[in-house]
Formats: C-alpha cells, structure tokens, sequence
C-alpha cells in the first residue's frame, strides 16, 4: 500500500524562485516589477511542470502560452524572502515564495485543450498526534506513523483516494508547524497543504487507554478515541470534524491496541470520506470561482519593507 502511495503523482504548489534582472535607464522600480512578474512565470512553470511531467509540459507549451503569459493570475500569495538593488551592476534581484491556485489553473488547462480533467486537485494528507500504551514515551513526530493514522490512511487509498506519504511531507513542513496545525492552528494547517500540494488536510488526536477486565485477571480491555478535524487548504474552511471510540478486550495488550485503533479508524473513515467526497463534488459559487483567478492583493514590496 505505502509503495503504491508513494508512486502517485503529486502536484507542489508553493515554489521558491530567484530571479535576476538588468536595470534599464536606472530604473530600479521597474526592474523590481519585472523580476518579480518573472517570479511568478517561473513558479507558475513549475506547478505545471510537477502537475503533467516534463514530457507533457513541453508537448502542450504553446496551448499554454496564453496561461504562462499571464501567470499572475493564477498566484494566491507571494511572500518576499530576499530582494537586493545593486547599483553597481545595474541589477535587481529578488527572491520570493511564491503559491499558485490549483482549481483556477486546471480550469484555465481544461479550456486551453489541455487534458489535466475537471476536478483539480485532489491530494489528501493525513497527520495524526498519537498517545499509545503500547509505543513507550513519544519522540519526534516523524519518527514513527501512529497506528490510527496508518489504519486511515489504508482506509483512504482502498476508496482511490490518493494520500500524499509522510515521507515529502517531512521534508516540506516543520514538526513545529504539524504540532501547532493539530492543536487548532488553521494557518498552520492550511500552510501544510499548500506545501504538499494538498487539497484537503486532515488533522487529529488519539489516544489509546487499558482498562481491567475484573471477571478475566488475564484480560485486558483498550479503548482508543480519535478526534480529526478535516480542512481545505484551498478555501481554509473546516469541511468536516469527529470524534470517536472503540474499544476490543485481548489478553495481548498490542493485538487489542490495533484492533481498537482499526475498529475507530474505519467508524471515522466512513464519515470523512463521505464528507470529502461531498466537498469535491459540489460546484464552487460564482464568487469563489472569480476569486480564485483574481489578482494578487499585495503589491510587490519596496526594498525599506522587508
């Protein structure tokens, strides 16, 4: 199941991009806005390029002309991380993070003939904090998969929902940031399916307790709760949240900790997965639709303000 995860593709959104441009008639303002509208054209080249493959991207250049050519369009936010004048060389470099709406450019690929289909991204990511008697005192959160968020994430690939890995993920967000999004930060949250290319983020805690079985001295009752919260990272709404328990007696503490973590996985999983399902299929309203190619509010940052 993980390799099968692992092979799917992943579409990134957010792009670090540097660009350097020349000055022209000591013009420094001008070139600033050069190299940034250059920015969003590289990230913009990327996303496709992680979306369709080199291949594909390079097949369809010029019915992408159009899409390429006006890329601010397609840019939700930009954040600068370096912008340098030099005076010298009559240059003007920036560097900048930039993130791209994904639903407004699949729309925009439909229409320009190319095949990417209708329904836009639909990445999941699953991150579970878990408190399991049986795992000893935690670590870091990535050392380990908790073992009601693997249950959910088999769940989720048996429906054909693809579950971006733990592995990019951990390369693309801080354990800081999971922490904070799984303890109610919906910045946070959002910031971890911009990252990963994730329409729809779901977050949660779980925690598995053992209970005395006071007629069989030798058995012993687990009781797991799961509480997830499901988000989408392209509109920052909660689409959905649950909480649930199960519980299993075993005279194996572990064989009982996984049958109850299952037990609540496949209670919670049915309902998310009919929450999210409803949540791709509904049409977006004319205001969402607009906003999502709207331009840029923010406008490129004098030099004094970073």
């Amino acid at each position: 199941m993980a390799a099968a995860v692992q092979a799917q593709v992943q579409f990134q959104l957010t792009h670090e991009v540097s660009i350097k441009v020349p000055v022209r008639g000591n013009n420094f303002v001008r070139a600033r806005e050069d190299a940034v509208s250059q920015a969003f054209r590289s990230a913009l080249e990327q996303s496709l390029r992680s979306w369709m493959g080199d291949e594909k991207f390079a097949a369809n250049k010029k019915e992408m002309a159009g899409i390429l050519a006006q890329a601010d369009r397609y840019v939700q936010s930009y954040r600068f991380i370096e912008a340098v004048d030099d005076p010298i060389e009559k240059t003007s470099a920036v560097v900048l993070e930039v993130t791209v709406f994904p639903d407004a450019l699949g729309k925009s690929l439909n229409q320009a003939g190319v095949a990417m289909g209708s329904e836009g991204v639909r990445n999941v990511v699953i991150l579970i904090s878990e408190k399991s008697i049986t795992s000893g005192e935690p670590g870091s959160f990535w050392d380990t998969m908790p073992i009601s968020e693997a249950s959910l994430v088999q769940r989720f690939a048996e429906a054909g929902v693809n579950v971006i890995p733990r592995d990019p993920i951990s390369q693309a967000v801080s354990e800081e940031t999971v922490m904070n999004a799984v303890n109610g930060d919906m910045r946070d949250a959002v910031q971890i399916g911009l990252k990963t290319g994730a329409d729809i983020v779901i977050l949660g805690n779980a925690v598995s307790n053992s209970l005395k079985d006071s007629r069989d001295a030798g058995k012993t009752t687990v009781q797991t709760n799961l509480s997830v919260r499901v988000i989408s990272a392209l509109r920052s709404t909660i689409i959905a949240a649950k909480s649930d328990f199960a519980t299993s007696g075993s005279n194996d503490l572990l064989a009982g900790e996984l049958e109850a973590f299952g037990d609540v996985s496949q209670k919670i999983s049915d309902f998310l997965l009919s929450s999210i399902n409803g949540y791709w299929e509904a049409r977006p309203s004319k205001h969402e639709a607009n906003h999502e190619i709207s331009q840029p509010s923010a406008s490129p940052l004098p030099l004094g303000d970073l």
